[in-house]
């Protein structure tokens, strides 16, 4: 009879348990059975050091109980030694993967603040954030839409670490949190590391090997110590938040490539109320026949005989309804932290330039759930009409049934993504601004005065089997 420790764990309560842990990916079984003892054994007889990483960890049995036993005290004995074997291994590059980062945060600290419009090209550089310089260029897919070479600033030219890539702070702590990125701080000047490059074929790291020994420059960061130089809070030059790392490098590794938020060219804005002259304001004032006088007491519609619906829908419409513009009003203000758009996501089949990206996919706001609340409708507003594009669905006034309908209220004329981060646990949420109004269901169910479907009336019916209706004949 097996004891009661030695009962299979059900698979739920695994899922369940691996569910509170706030990881980023769908718990799954295997995710749920990380809490058990492992089995180094069966790694370290399947470890090799040439392809440690390819090594997928397996798990054994787990006793427990004492026995008293040598037989188990030398298993005990194996499995520890095993296991500071794996965990000593010491993880190496690459030569030709090799890349070596420098912390240099001031190097562009003076460079002025200038908006940068989405579509132009060079937009998206943010050089007064960038404070880590790469040796040598980003190779891989990870180079694609990471780092950006520093030139076309005036007063830059030809000084040390001019034609570089430079990295911000989000970029730089997500290869070094996945391992391709050896970051170091600098023991001596930017101009002994970053040599002037007198133009960009040219380079003299050979030279810095020749004049410097490796510990002569500087020495190794460890992960702790790049956490504590990148992470700050918002609006700090060269760090970036917390939560807004926790989004990017979720991102990152669910495939998307993401990038800082620049401005959208937004067009003119429409004025609440146009100016009207002495005599359209007397004109105003008159009785129209399209203003509708409703009674103090009685029925909103007007007893009649109607011949559709639309008459009777307007009557019911007593309150203003919102229709999208696209030209923002005056009276919505500039977007407040934390609603405001961070970062541009692209899907991964999508190829661009880092110069002159195209359209983003997405646009994400992320705000922390611990020091913000629901999004007010003034906020929304502003997130939507300031920073965002104008992207009106695709109307087919020709039919297309409900299915059409619920696609076009759900891609919205303005739409947004906030990231709600709490404590780690990253939550999308999509807010887009709709229009109910124009889709009008009545104007489709009373067209053609025939009703709904327009039906006729039946033929007229002949007698049943028995045979016709017989004729009269007289008597």
């Amino acid at each position: 009879m097996p004891f009661d420790d030695e009962d299979p764990i059900p698979s739920s309560a695994l899922t369940a348990g691996a569910g509170e842990q706030g990881t980023d990916d769908a718990p799954s079984f295997e995710d749920a059975l990380a809490d058990e003892t492992q089995d180094f054994r069966l790694f370290a007889s399947l470890f090799d050091k040439k392809q440690a990483s390819g090594k997928t960890l397996r798990r054994g049995e787990k006793d427990f109980e004492s026995h008293g036993t040598r037989a188990q005290e030398g298993a005990l004995e194996a499995s520890r030694n095993a296991m500071h074997e794996v965990l000593s291994y010491t993880r190496s590059h690459k030569p030709k993967d090799y890349t070596r980062g420098w912390y240099f945060p001031d190097k562009w600290a003076n460079v002025p603040i200038e908006e940068e419009r989405e579509g132009e090209k060079g937009a998206g550089l943010f050089a007064r954030e960038r404070v880590v310089g790469v040796e040598n260029e980003i190779r891989g897919p990870l180079g694609q839409n990471t780092g950006r070479v520093v030139t076309g600033i005036e007063g830059y030219k030809q000084t040390p670490g001019w034609l570089s890539t430079w990295l911000l702070p989000e970029e730089a702590l997500y290869l070094v949190e996945r391992g391709s990125l050896d970051l170091w701080w600098p023991a001596r000047g930017i101009e002994d590391i970053f040599p002037v490059k007198k133009d960009s074929t040219e380079s003299n790291g050979d030279a810095v090997e020749q004049q410097f020994e490796e510990h002569e420059l500087g020495i190794p960061l460890s992960f702790q110590a790049a956490y504590a130089l990148l992470i700050g809070q918002d609006g700090e030059r060269g760090k970036v938040s917390l939560e807004k790392y926790q989004v990017y490098a979720n991102l990152r590794r669910t495939g998307y490539k993401i990038m800082r938020a620049t401005l959208i060219q937004l067009p003119p804005a429409v004025p609440e109320k146009a100016s009207q002259t002495l005599l359209e304001w007397l004109f105003s004032l008159l009785p129209t026949q399209k203003s509708q006088n409703y009674l103090p007491h009685g029925p909103l519609v007007k007893p009649g005989l109607y011949r559709s619906y639309t008459p009777i829908f307007t009557q019911l419409a007593l309150i203003p309804r919102h229709k999208p513009t696209p030209q923002p009003h005056t009276s919505t203000p500039p977007p407040e932290e934390p609603f405001n758009i961070h970062y541009h996501v692209w899907k991964s089949s999508t190829a661009f330039s880092k110069t002159k990206p195209p359209p983003p996919d997405f646009r994400i706001a992320v705000a922390d759930a611990r020091a913000s609340a629901v999004p007010t409708l003034e906020q929304l507003a502003a997130l939507l009409e300031r920073r965002t594009p104008w992207d009106p669905p695709e109307v087919k006034r020709d039919g297309g049934g409900a299915g059409l309908m619920y696609r076009r209220l759900k891609h919205a004329w303005r739409n947004a993504i906030v990231a709600v981060v709490d404590r780690g646990l990253i939550s999308y949420i999509r807010f887009g601004e709709m229009a109910f109004a124009e889709e009008r269901l009545y104007e489709k169910a009373g067209s053609g005065g025939r009703g709904a479907k327009g039906k006729r009336g039946g033929r007229q019916g002949r007698g049943g089997r028995g045979g016709r209706g017989g004729r009269g004949r007289g008597g």
